[in-house]
């Protein structure tokens, strides 16, 4: 069954998600010392919340990490301390589409704790909307957040074009045209050439009909049990959207 809420879980935010990881450097320390060098990667939604404005939230972090056993019992203290859910710091995205072993090599230093001895790299522009295309999930933030970045490198005025996307998707997957599907690149590279104003009012209306499916597969879910799985949600968005006519 899928998941779309945390409940009465907190989630991490702009405000908080700092603390939270300077309070994880604080416990993996207690256990580990701060002789152990370790490298924390934070991928996908998590790296648009630490890097741009536009995200408020994330349910979890999903990460690169060299062993996951390792800081497990660190994460869930953390949890405790903060409400958050047990998974709030994962790899579960390893096993999804977007997953690819060069995500360590185009990461950055995003800040270190305890002595340098932990860091935390972060994914940024190209890379990221890389991901998100391959992933294009309607029932989640994909689209909505390639906008947001582009919003954010055009109002940067930064130098960004729909080649330097490409080369991401080719250095992490391979042939752009092989690898995304036909509508999401073609959204895309539409996007790339749209002023703010007009990327600013697809943004809106992207998560006006994000939030309303999430809404609706919550209801699904809710009524029928287990009927919404990775396998049959493309054709329930599919059903949701022809009988409110979109």
């Amino acid at each position: 069954m899928m998941q779309y809420d945390n409940g009465q879980k907190t989630l991490i935010t702009k405000d908080n998600a700092y603390t939270i990881l300077k309070a994880f450097a604080k416990e993996y320390k207690k256990q580990n010392g701060s002789h152990v060098p370790t490298e924390i990667v934070i991928v996908g939604g998590g790296s648009i919340l630490l890097n741009y404005g536009f995200r408020e939230y994330t349910q979890d972090f999903d990460i690169l990490v060299q062993s996951m056993e390792m800081i497990k019992s660190v994460s869930y203290r953390v949890a405790d301390q903060y409400n958050l859910p047990n998974d709030w710091m994962n790899t579960d995205f390893y096993h999804t589409a977007s997953y690819s072993v060069k995500l360590r090599e185009v990461s950055k230093h995003f800040c270190s704790f305890n002595g340098g001895s932990l860091e935390i790299r972060t994914v940024n522009a190209e890379y990221l909307i890389a991901m998100k295309m391959v992933s294009a999930r309607e029932y989640r933030n994909d689209i909505s957040d390639i906008v947001g970045i582009l919003i954010y490198l055009k109002k940067d005025a930064r130098d960004f074009s729909m080649d330097k996307i490409d080369a991401a998707i080719q250095y992490l997957y391979g042939e752009p045209k092989e690898i995304i599907k036909a509508d999401v690149y073609d959204r895309v590279r539409k996007y790339v050439q749209r002023s703010v104003l007009e990327l600013q009012e697809e943004y809106r209306i992207l998560t006006q009909i994000e939030d309303e499916t999430k809404k609706e597969l919550a209801a699904v879910n809710e009524k029928y049990p287990d009927i919404v799985t990775e396998d049959s949600i493309d054709n329930v968005i599919k059903n949701l959207r022809s009988r409110r006519g979109r």
